[in-house]
């Protein structure tokens, strides 16, 4: 069986490595299952705005030829018409849909023709979501589409937490547009009492201080220190996520997250008995009367461990192993 992951983008994204773990630890429940598998991935290393997402849809339309195609969204199309009337598998990762979300013009009518498809009875094609909230969504989006949870999953022992959390350090979370405009109206709050407050991100250029907040571009390891000696996570967003992959690193270095309760990000501060508030006011409440404690249970962490992959993936081998009538 020949396995094909495509994807697209100039930097290892959270997603990125989602769907890296998900095609290797398909790969590897395969050959436990004693199925001869060939992998290989294509990744499109570049951004693509507007029209030029055509020039996307073409290549990834031209790669899509394998026995099964893991793809994210925005090459999901390109693989759905390429195999219409063959037995190819197409496997869609979607992490989250929102209205709100700030797409072109372009994508919106892209997501039209993408959801319309996917509401059709396709033998051939499933989902992959992050987080019970958009399990449901998307089941109830497309009911004759199988859709299946596969949940970011974690070496867990990569992560150990820290003894010492600085009371005055707050990580906002990742330096991205998605924020909601709350998280600098914090920042504002709690800079002018004497906190430090910063965003990680991966893209070096974006580094820099500003007025109440600094963001760093750090390694890994100085990463996961920085997060680790904060007193809390901040995790809002304006959109609803699939699973906030930061917040949910913070929770396993022993830092305590604050954050909306929205999408597949409500899920995991329930799940985590993280702290759920709605506004900028309350989460600068807790923290300035240092409110704010670790709370999650070690079952929370043994949940999301990679040990478990082979329980998640067991829908989805069954399905890409299936012989189609």
């Amino acid at each position: 069986m020949h396995i094909r992951l495509l994807r697209h983008g100039i930097v290892l994204t959270g997603g990125a490595i989602f769907e890296e773990f998900f095609i290797d630890a398909i790969e590897n429940e395969l050959i436990h299952n004693s199925r001869g598998v060939k992998k290989d991935k294509v990744v499109f290393a570049r951004l693509f705005h507007g029209i030029q997402n055509v020039v996307l849809m073409a290549k990834g339309f031209y790669y899509c030829n394998a026995d099964v195609n893991i793809v994210t969204a925005r090459l999901a199309l390109s693989s759905l018409l390429r195999n219409l009337f063959s037995n190819r598998k197409t496997v869609v990762v979607l992490y989250n849909f929102d209205t709100n979300d700030a797409k072109s013009f372009y994508l919106k009518i892209y997501y039209r023709l993408l959801f319309g498809i996917l509401s059709l009875h396709l033998k051939t094609t499933c989902i992959i979501c992050q987080s019970p909230y958009f399990l449901h969504f998307f089941r109830d989006q497309f009911n004759k589409t199988p859709v299946y949870k596969v949940p970011n999953l974690f070496q867990t022992e990569r992560y150990k937490k820290r003894v010492y959390r600085n009371p005055k350090k707050i990580l906002l979370g990742q330096y991205s547009l998605k924020n909601d405009a709350a998280v600098y109206k914090l920042a504002k709050q709690l800079s002018g009492s004497g906190y430090y407050c910063y965003f990680l991100t991966l893209n070096s250029s974006l580094s820099g201080k500003h007025a109440d907040y600094e963001v760093k571009s750090v390694s890994f390891e100085e990463y996961l220190d920085e997060m680790a000696t904060s007193y809390c996570s901040i995790a809002f967003s304006k959109v609803k996520e699939g699973w906030n992959r930061m917040a949910h690193e913070s929770i396993l270095v022993g830092t305590p997250v604050i954050g909306y309760n929205s999408g597949g990000l409500g899920d995991m501060l329930r799940e985590s008995d993280s702290y759920i508030v709605a506004s900028a006011d309350e989460a600068f409440d807790l923290i300035v009367n240092q409110k704010v404690e670790y709370r999650t249970s070690p079952a929370f962490i043994e949940r999301y461990d990679i040990i478990n992959a082979p329980k998640y993936l067991e829908p989805v081998i069954k399905f890409i192993s299936s012989d189609l009538n």
